[in-house]
């Protein structure tokens, strides 16, 4: 099965293997080892010095984006969060249920943030902490962080980056784009499995934290960082099979190389994007907010399209495909992440051109549907 939906992404017979691990003792030397190295190789994909250091959890994505906000705004400090899109909203979401003092500047889902109107924001009042999405997987639009980041320091405010969906994919120099915390996951575009998230923070401001009365005691991020420095364990049971996996992950992310996979990536995209929109598909973003790692294309406006018979369709010839979510038009998203090649994308083209067929919806579009990218 060749999956085109925003992770958990394909992974490589080898990461499957790792899996198959010899049982043992999370807290036995040797599983520290391995957690160490980890820790050191997430880190590494995006910074190459010592400032930076990563912290792990077993959860999902979502359980690294609470953990970095639950640790590090302070009851006396003020969030901004950027939302323009599904895992915005999230942000806004998480920090609604800890009660913590926070705004959100809203741009609608798939609308670009606007730097001169997010300037005047954080101008208006401090805001000690600054969230934004970097790949917002809602639409496939890759946001302006280092921009937002510049703005953010220049008021003395540190900067959250959900990093999720671009992690390893993506080239980052995590320096550069500004990120005090950056949060992802073992199963997207590192091409490892889901269940295991971490956060990569800069060591000055993460050996600073402090436990925080009311917030969480799983996803406390700087106990969960002192605690590994002196034990090398997690503070509560990790997921052992999960790190064994993300371990050789990681030693196939550095063989392959962060040039060679963005490389394979963009040849995928190309291959897939090129092939869907010569069917007649349209894109819902204009070219320059493309992540080139998931696009959002509009669903036709055709009497017989219908989402679930399409994603079945192609399902039964070994491709899974994902609905849109919360965009201003009607959408389904197409990833093109994980161990996958431009030659399995040619022949999602050619199953969705099957598909296409079968159900009838020739053309795709009516004269007055809007143009791409509008």
């Amino acid at each position: 099965m060749i999956l085109l939906n925003p992770g958990p992404a394909n992974t490589t017979e080898t990461v499957k293997k790792a899996l198959v691990c010899e049982d043992i003792c999370p807290r036995e030397t040797e599983f520290g080892d391995v957690m160490g190295r980890v820790a050191e190789g997430i880190t590494k994909v995006v910074h190459r010095g010592n400032d930076f250091v990563g912290v792990l959890f077993g959860g999902s994505g979502t359980a690294a984006v609470e953990a970095a906000l639950a640790s590090t705004v302070p009851e006396n400090g003020r969030l901004l969060v950027i939302d323009n899109g599904a895992y915005g909203q999230r942000m806004a979401e998480i920090a609604a249920q800890y009660r913590m003092p926070h705004d959100v500047e809203s741009f609608g889902v798939g609308g670009y943030p606007d730097l001169e109107r997010i300037e005047g924001t954080l101008g208006k009042q401090r805001y000690t902490h600054v969230a934004v999405i970097h790949h917002e997987t809602t639409t496939g639009m890759l946001n302006p962080v280092e921009e937002i980041a510049t703005l953010a320091h220049a008021r003395g405010a540190e900067v959250l980056v959900d990093a999720m969906s671009s992690y390893a994919g993506l080239p980052i120099d995590i320096e550069k784009l500004g990120a005090d915390y950056l949060m992802s996951s073992a199963n997207k575009c590192i091409q490892g499995m889901a269940g295991l998230a971490f956060v990569i923070a800069r060591r000055s401001k993460l050996e600073a934290l402090k436990p925080m009365p009311g917030r969480s005691l799983y996803l406390d991020l700087g106990t969960q960082h002192r605690f590994f420095v002196k034990s090398h364990q997690m503070r509560f049971t990790p997921p052992v099979q999960l790190v064994y996996a993300l371990d050789q992950a990681l030693t196939e992310f550095f063989a392959e190389g962060q040039a060679a996979r963005w490389e394979r990536y963009l040849s995928c995209f190309s291959a897939l994007d090129g092939g869907v929109r010569a069917l007649g598909f349209r894109r819902l973003l204009p070219e320059r907010m493309l992540s080139r790692i998931l696009t959002a294309y509009l669903e036709p406006d055709h009497a017989r399209y219908d989402y679930d018979v399409m994603h079945d369709h192609l399902k039964q010839r070994g491709y899974t495909i994902y609905p849109g979510k919360g965009a201003k038009k009607a959408t389904f998203r197409l990833a093109n992440m994980g161990a996958i090649t431009p030659e399995h994308m040619r022949g999602f083209v050619s199953a969705l051109h099957e598909t296409v067929d079968a159900m009838g919806m020739t053309p795709l579009y009516s004269s007055s549907a809007p143009a791409e990218g509008a």
